[in-house]
């Protein structure tokens, strides 16, 4: 059943909040993000709010039941990051981070379902091969049993389609149990075979027949849905005699003895008053009651002595004492008493004097058997305690619940069945004897399902508990249905999950839409589950469902996880037509209002890829305006789309809960709302009252002969094109005077037009107005008299005046009006005006009528408004209730008049329906055919039969004359003002005008376009320019679009759509033009941006031409249209990678578009000084390590930054060339075998770096595997600036020629060792000067030595810092200046992997690429590459792993060391994040269980909640720091002058190489893992959106604070994600090809 994906695609991105919650609009949760339906789905799996998991984590793309590899991807296109990967765009549905994880309790593990997000794909529903959107969704409920044989389904519902309904949803179809309710199941695999009228012998062929008339459904243009149940079956179930450990049982569940022996002595005890006993059976009154309660207080509860359940057994919990053995756990922060407490809930209930405290627990909260005896006396006490007040609840239940039946409901003497005293909680299931034997009994006592008040819809309230559901009688008892106990997991009740699972994928895969019954009372991770078979079997299967938490928070959550595509609403639930307006209006059901500010931030927003703006209508997205289509859109977090019902299939009509007349009004609001409608067999019958899905088993009548409608006047006027902004007319007055002049509304009636004279005796005038305006009525004043012309067009105004009017030809005034679209009404109940009405939804949504708003005109009267953003056109439905009975009265005293912006083009239909009491009175039952009550509908042929209409300038009132309770008056209008400046505006932004200045624009003059910073803007303008200043805001972060459009966007996020509009950002668009004046004109120091300026100067241009209340409203359409062009041309013209991973991930494309921060050119620091001389500045751009800081200057270009970079910065998004130049350069200034740290423009390098030499050597052979020239690569020349022999006389023989010389160079250069003081550094006591101040003498030797036994390198001092973790100390105050904080000598495990991997790389390649077999040691032994990486390989685990069983000085075991051989010891040992480096570049160094462990515990330590990244170090090192502040200028040693840069604060460039790691060793999960691994990206996507930088930063302070010493934006941070992301998602491209 997958649906072909439409042409007109959207794609989407997304971002979370820190914790990986729903981004939230200001004063509310805006709920899930979504994605239209055909879209791509571009999710990506954020980190940072994994809790801490003792077990592999489930945070997958699975659909919440941990299948591999669900999200299929692009099985054509290039990988994809995050989880995203596999998923775009054949599967719909949600993409869950939800935390799955376990803990322990002792040796217990627990399975928790943690907090979950999901960014929801909607699916893509198709009727007859044409899209149709979810807003567009007219769906009707059918009552199975009652619609005919399932085979005559095609012919006994072909007229609903005609009636304009898309979609059929029927109640479920399975044999139902003995109570005959259709939601109570007897055998969930079948269908019921009285359905058929000649069933198969075979379940599958019952299927067969159900899904062949499901298929000619579908050809009639109806959809199908179905419910399905899955907390409950029936009681009867034949399955659960031979299943009982499907049920609540008081084996599986052995703490609901007390309470199942309670409710078989009440069933005993009814069967004694039944017989006569205890007073007999009648209960007729309070007295009554109070004698039965008694009784019940008597021979039930104090017979049963049920206190005696609530007695610990000690000597039991003694022997658990002592079995468990003594340990160090204890449970700091929580209190012993209570967890002992709490440990008695799964025994208690069991037997008498039976609870039990788990050795274990009690282990770890009491010092010794005494104090566990001590607590164990208190405990004894405090259950009793409980169980008096158990007791008294259960009396108090016991009694409300008679009271109810027997003096309300009046239900009669206590007999059987029904009649029993009160409903039976549980049941007795005789077992079959397969299942007897193998359990050892014949019979088991199960539980009934129901519902309890005030329950959390997340907890089991089956499960053990204090509140104990069954034992005080709290439920609200289902008594033909069991309550269904799955368990945690599928291992927990096998053959429960794959029977119900099996049950609805049965359905998905025959109906195109899932109803998810009770969706508030099925276990969450049990939804999950199914939902997730659901859509991979059929993955545009719509799932929409009945969720009644009662709280938000949590209809939120069941959202995030279950991925439900529509919740199910109701009008009729309303208290007043003002609750109905506002609701209406509220995004609870889909609303956006008009006129607001587009709430879509930037690069949600990409231009037309044509004229059609179409496909904007499948958006769900409720803030769209009018910002023009685009195939890809971000999301915003928002309420869950509604189905939206007239009246539900189990709820009361109009009938019984208003009045019958009020079906039509309320139909008509529902169907004017934005959100998927509904409606039920017989609500346009008008049944009284909705038949039962329990006993009702007459059919419906046959439908009445309908013929098919077409609606008129959805098609907007032509109109000029945008050029015609303004228009010349001749006005003539045709007959001789002596003088003529006219006034106008063109400048408010005040001044005169001047007439001339013609030879023919008329008079002529010309008027230049702008189109906007019009129409425009005016009067001649001739020979001072105020006259109309015959001979031209006339219009009335509000005092009912007739004046001339100046309009475009053919759209004056109410002459242009047409219309009805039926005005005859020949068919029962309201079925005529519903047909238009279900027209008219569903081609609203469409064509992209996102737009509405309510206005009252009466307590009665509402006025609704569906606009379309993109040409200003709307349709009305304006409409009297008929809420209350006695307000039935036809005067219309009091109504306000209806005020229009434009003028009234197209009456739809207008409606009065009338039911008088007769009909009401007069109505009987039919004994053969459920039928609904005689009506009379009255149609009307005009809108002046309602209303009396008028025209004044551009716009129509409105004034009800005729509207009696129960009518509708739906027509449309034409806003003409908006439309010139809007088609002028969107020309702008079409796809030819937008893209043409930026095709062939390079990387780093988009960077200049989008970014540059405020620094880099100065360097550029030689300090004439800076960063643009936003009173109430401040300097923006960039110069460019970007820094526009993120202060635009944090507006968005900080204010409401009402406050939108008055941010700071847009109240200085509307006082002036300096903003959009300061963004082209910055442009002339960029050559190749001239026909970027010339747009933004048209679009300068309409700026100033539109009112200046509208000015913020385009200039949003605008400038973020151009920005979002930028970045779509920056998206296509890259990698395959990006491109494709962009179209279905937010964070791809997000960190793709990043990227291009940091490639730019500045004047102070090109790639090459002496060419930028030669050839400009401009053309030598090169990459920033990070913004601010290190924006210009020497500081711009590192080495080891820009090789972690690289990968994801530049190879990853395609820009080869830029790689291949960047290589080239660094390789043209090697010396010593190094690589620069400080690259300066290669005047004066700096070579203090071990380690950027390996990421150079790495990113070299990145860039032949990925690159086109590929090998190749390796032949290109090489011309050292510093020749060989002028560095090591040994190595002269070397000198390179080509790349692979090159690298050759470097290992020999490193197995005959390295020693070099640094040029210019001296000695004594001003050595280093110039170069590092605050380094010590001896810092300055860099030293590097192999060791030939195991093929390690090692190398530094404790005097300097040759890694990344390169802090000197500078405080002479703290004592720290010349100390590095983080020397790392020794063999640090991230060079040992880089080492390794490129090693093995070159023992790779072919010898005609590679000619060198080998290199000379120190000794002058010859050692091959194949002996070095063999050597490295057998030696690695041994030194670097820290086994758990390992006895020494390390802090934690199961991990890698950090460094070998280190000068400070202890720090040898330190748990950092840079083994994950080794793991990801050289994973076949680590035995696999031994890395999962190391990745696990550093998930756990080193990356927290709310982390953007890692840990530098431990939290519980000794050592830890995790707050950087480089001001810091206190005595403390350890921060002063942030000498702790990396003793604990969060770096998020490590993060990357984890997430490799762990994709490859971290998970069991097979081709699921990377979207395990990408959990910890939640907090990127929303630093990524939301931050006025729009990137990631180089580090974070503890638990992800912000760090105001770091660089807002870092270059690494985004390489190493995308770049990781990438990896995971192309391992799953190669298992799906595979």
């Amino acid at each position: 059943m997958a649906a072909a994906i439409p042409a007109s695609s959207t794609r989407w991105r997304l971002e979370l909040g820190d914790l990986g919650e729903l981004p939230s609009l200001p004063g509310d949760h805006e709920g899930v993000l979504r994605i239209a339906c055909g879209d791509t789905v571009m999710i990506v799996l954020p980190c940072g709010s994994t809790p801490m998991l003792c077990s592999p984590p489930s945070l997958t793309v699975h659909d919440e039941l941990g299948k591999e590899s669900v999200l299929q991807g692009d099985a054509g296109g290039a990988a994809i990051a995050d989880w995203i990967a596999e998923w775009c765009p054949e599967r719909p549905g949600p993409y869950e981070l939800q935390l799955k994880y376990q803990t322990r309790d002792g040796d217990a593990p627990t399975e928790v379902v943690g907090p979950a997000w999901q960014m929801v794909v909607e699916p893509v529903l198709r009727v007859q091969g044409h899209h149709l959107p979810a807003r567009s969704v007219n769906q009707l409920t059918v009552l199975s049993r009652l619609a005919g044989p399932i085979e005559h389904w095609p012919e006994s519902l072909a007229s609903q389609a005609i009636l304009g309904y898309n979609m059929i949803h029927f109640t479920p179809i399975q044999p139902p149990g003995e109570s005959g309710s259709c939601y109570a199941l007897d055998d969930q695999a079948d269908v019921d075979a009285t359905l058929m009228e000649s069933p198969p012998p075979s379940k599958e062929g019952r299927l067969a027949v159900v899904k062949k008339s499901v298929e000619q459904l579908n050809d009639l243009g109806l959809l199908s849905a179905m419910d399905i149940v899955l907390n409950h079956c029936a009681g009867s179930a034949p399955w659960l005699r031979e299943q009982p450990e499907s049920a609540y049982n008081v084996h599986n569940c052995p703490y609901l003895t007390a309470a199942a022996e309670l409710d078989r002595r009440l069933a005993w005890f009814s069967d004694e008053l039944k017989d006569g006993h205890f007073g007999g059976p009648h209960i007729q009154n309070h007295g009554d009651v109070a004698r039965v309660i008694d009784g019940v207080r008597q021979h039930v509860v104090s017979a049963l002595r049920l206190s005696e359940y609530f007695r610990v057994d000690e000597i039991s919990s003694v022997e658990e004492w002592d079995k468990c053995g003594p340990t160090d756990v204890r449970m700091p922060g929580e209190d012993p008493y209570e967890m002992l407490r709490t440990s008695l809930l799964p025994t208690l209930g069991h037997k008498r004097s039976g609870a039990i405290i788990p050795g274990q627990v009690s282990r770890r909260c009491c010092a010794n058997i005494d104090v566990l005896k001590g607590h164990i006396s208190k405990l004894q006490a405090d259950l009793l305690a409980h169980y008096s007040s158990i007791e008294n609840d259960m009396l108090q239940s016991l009694r409300g619940s008679i009271e109810y039946e027997r003096l309300v409901q009046r239900k009669g003497p206590v007999g059987d069945g029904d009649l029993a005293l009160v409903a039976p909680f549980f049941r007795s299931v005789k077992l079959e004897p397969s299942a007897a034997k193998r359990l050892g009994y014949d019979c088991e006592t199960v539980a009934h399902n129901g519902w309890v008040m005030d329950w959390p819809a997340t907890e089991d309230f089956a499960a053990p508990s204090w509140r104990m559901v069954y034992l005080r009688r709290h439920l609200c008892v289902w008594s033909d249905t069991v309550k269904l106990r799955y368990g945690q997991c599928p291992a927990d009740a096998p053959f429960l999950w794959k029977h119900m699972t099996d049950y609805a994928v049965n359905m998905a895969n025959i109906f195109h839409a899932i109803r998810l019954d009770n969706a508030h009372s099925t276990p969450l991770h049990v939804s999950q589950h199914v939902l997730s078979r659901c859509r991979e079997a059929n993955p545009h299967c719509w799932i929409f469902a009945e969720l009644f938490t009662g709280n938000f928070s949590t209809d939120l959550l069941y959202q995030r996880t279950l991925g439900i595509n529509a919740l199910i609403r109701e009008a009729m639930q309303c208290d007043s037509p003002a609750d109905l307006g506002n609701k209406l209006q509220s995004p609870l059901w889909n609303a956006h209002p008009v006129g607001a500010l587009s709430v879509v931030p930037t690069l949600d927003r990409v231009p037309p890829a044509c004229q059609s703006q179409k496909h904007l209508s499948k958006c769900p997205s409720r803030s769209l305006l009018a910002a023009p289509a685009r195939e890809a859109l971000p999301l915003l977090p928002r309420h869950c789309p509604a189905l939206l019902f007239d009246c539900t299939h189990d709820n009361q009509t109009p009938a019984e809960k208003r009045h019958p007349r009020d079906a039509l009004p309320n139909a008509a609001v529902v169907a004017a709302s934005c959100a998927s409608v509904g409606s039920v067999r017989g609500y346009d019958e008008l049944f009284p009252r909705n038949p039962s899905v329990v006993s009702e088993r007459r059919p419906y009548g046959k439908s009445p002969q309908i013929e098919p409608l077409k609606l008129g006047g959805l098609e907007p006027n032509a109109l000029p094109q945008p050029e015609e902004m303004e228009k010349e007319f001749e006005i003539i007055w045709h007959h001789r005077a002596s003088k003529v002049v006219a006034r106008g509304a063109w400048d408010g009636w005040s001044t005169d037009l001047i007439f001339s004279e013609r030879e023919d005796g008329s008079w002529l005038a010309k008027l230049k107005v702008e189109l906007s305006q019009l129409p425009l009525q005016y009067k001649f004043i001739v020979d001072d008299q105020w006259l109309t012309s015959d001979k031209l067009p006339t219009s009335q105004d509000e005092h009912g005046n007739r004046n001339n009017v100046i309009d475009l030809p053919g759209r004056s005034g109410s002459a242009a009006l047409s219309g009805p679209d039926v005005g005859v009404n020949t068919l029962p109940g309201i079925f005529t005006v519903k047909q238009v009405l279900n027209k008219l939804h569903a081609q609203l949504g469409k064509d992209g009528y996102n737009e509405i708003h309510v206005r009252p005109l009466s307590d009665e009267i509402l006025a609704v408004e569906r606009r379309s953003p993109n040409n200003s056109h709307s349709v009305w439905f304006v409409i009297r209730s008929a809420f209350w009975r006695n307000r039935m009265g036809d005067g219309l005293n009091g109504a306000a008049e209806l005020e229009l912006d434009g003028f009234i083009s197209h009456l739809h239909v207008a409606a009065t329906l009338f039911v008088s009491d007769e009909h009401e009175h007069s109505f009987r039952s039919n004994s053969d055919f459920v039928t609904g009550l005689e009506c009379y509908l009255h149609m009307y042929g005009s809108m002046e039969e309602v209303a009396e209409l008028r025209t004044e300038g551009g716009n129509s009132k409105v004034r009800l004359t005729r509207f009696p309770p129960g009518s509708v008056l739906v027509f449309s209008t034409d806003a003409s003002k908006a439309q010139q400046r809007h088609s002028a505006v969107m020309k702008l932004l079409s796809a030819d005008e937008i893209f043409k200045p930026l095709h062939s624009l390079s990387l780093h003059q988009m960077n200049y376009l989008l970014y540059s910073c405020e620094s880099e803007e100065r360097d550029r303008s030689d300090g004439k320019r800076g960063a643009y200043d936003v009173p109430g805001v401040g300097p923006l972060a960039y110069c460019g679009l970007m820094g526009v459009c993120a202060a635009l966007d944090e507006a968005r996020a900080g204010f409401t759509e009402d406050q939108l509009l008055y941010a700071p950002v847009a109240e200085n668009i509307r006082n002036g033009d300096w903003m959009m004046a300061c963004l082209f004109d910055r442009l002339d120091d960029m050559p190749g941006l001239e026909d970027v300026k010339d747009w933004l100067q048209r679009a300068a241009r309409i700026l100033a031409s539109c009112p200046r209340k509208l000015a913020p409203f385009y200039f949003d359409l605008l400038v973020p249209g151009l920005c979002a062009a930028a970045c779509t041309c920056l998206i296509n013209n890259s990698s395959d990678f990006v491109a494709t991973a962009s179209d279905a991930s937010d964070l791809i494309r997000h960190l793709a578009l990043a990227t291009v921060q940091f490639w730019g050119a500045t004047k102070s620091a090109p790639l090459h000084w002496d060419r930028a001389q030669q050839e400009g500045w401009q053309k030598h751009p090169s990459l920033c390590a990070g913004l601010p800081h290190f924006a210009a200057g020497f500081m711009r270009n590192w080495g080891r930054d820009t090789f972690i970079s690289l990968r994801g910065c530049l190879l990853a998004t395609g820009r080869h060339a830029e790689a291949r130049e960047t290589l080239l350069v660094y390789a043209s200034v090697i010396r010593h075998g190094l690589c620069p740290n400080l690259l300066d423009a290669a005047n004066r390098p700096r070579y203090n770096a071990r380690d950027a030499t390996w990421f150079f050597l790495q990113a070299i052979q990145d860039y032949v595997a990925e690159s086109d020239e590929g090998e190749e690569f390796l032949a290109a020349p090489v011309r050292l600036k510093w020749p060989v022999k002028d560095w090591d006389a040994d190595l002269a023989n070397l000198e390179p020629h080509t790349v692979a010389d090159l690298v050759h160079l470097i290992f020999a250069a490193h197995a005959k060792g390295i020693a070099f003081r640094e040029w210019g550094a001296g000695r004594g006591p001003d050595a280093g000067k110039g170069i590092d101040d605050d380094m010590s003498e001896w810092g300055f030797d860099v030293q590097v030595s192999l060791d030939e036994d195991t093929g390690l390198i090692s190398g530094g001092c404790e005097h300097n810092c040759g890694t990344w973790m390169d802090k000197m100390g500078s405080s002479s105050k703290a004592g720290n200046k010349g100390k590095p904080a983080t020397p790392r000598d020794g063999a640090d495990v991230e060079i040992i992997g880089l080492l390794k991997s490129s090693l093995r790389w070159v023992c790779s390649l072919k010898r005609d690429v590679f000619k060198h077999e080998d290199v000379r040691t120190a000794s002058q032994q010859t050692l091959t590459y194949s002996q070095w990486n063999q050597k490295i390989q057998n030696n690695f685990e041994r030194l670097f792993w820290i086994d758990p069983d390992e006895k020494g000085g390390a802090q934690v075991a199961g991990i890698y060391r950090d460094t070998l051989g280190a000068s400070r010891k202890w720090q040898d040992t330190q748990l950092r994040p840079n083994f994950c480096i080794a793991m990801a570049v050289a994973p076949e160094l680590f035995l696999p269980e031994h890395a999962k462990m190391a990745l696990r515990t550093a998930a756990s330590r080193l990356i927290g909640p709310m982390a953007l990244g890692m840990c530098t170090l431990d939290p519980a090192d000794k050592e830890y720091r995790g707050d950087y502040h480089n001001d810091n200028d206190s005595a403390d040693i350890a921060i002063a002058h942030g000498w702790n840069y990396h003793q604990g604060p969060e770096w998020v460039w490590p993060l990357g190489f984890f997430l490799e790691a762990w994709h490859r060793f971290g998970s069991d999960h097979g081709t699921s893992a990377p979207r395990h691994a990408m959990r910890w990206l939640l907090s990127h996507r929303s630093m990524l959106r939301k931050a006025p930088w729009r990137s990631l930063p180089e580090l974070t302070n503890s638990k992800g604070q912000h760090c105001g010493h770091s660089c807002p934006a870092q270059a690494w941070s985004l390489g190493t994600l995308l770049a990781a992301v990438r990896t995971m998602s192309q391992d799953d491209a190669s298992r799906s090809e595979a």
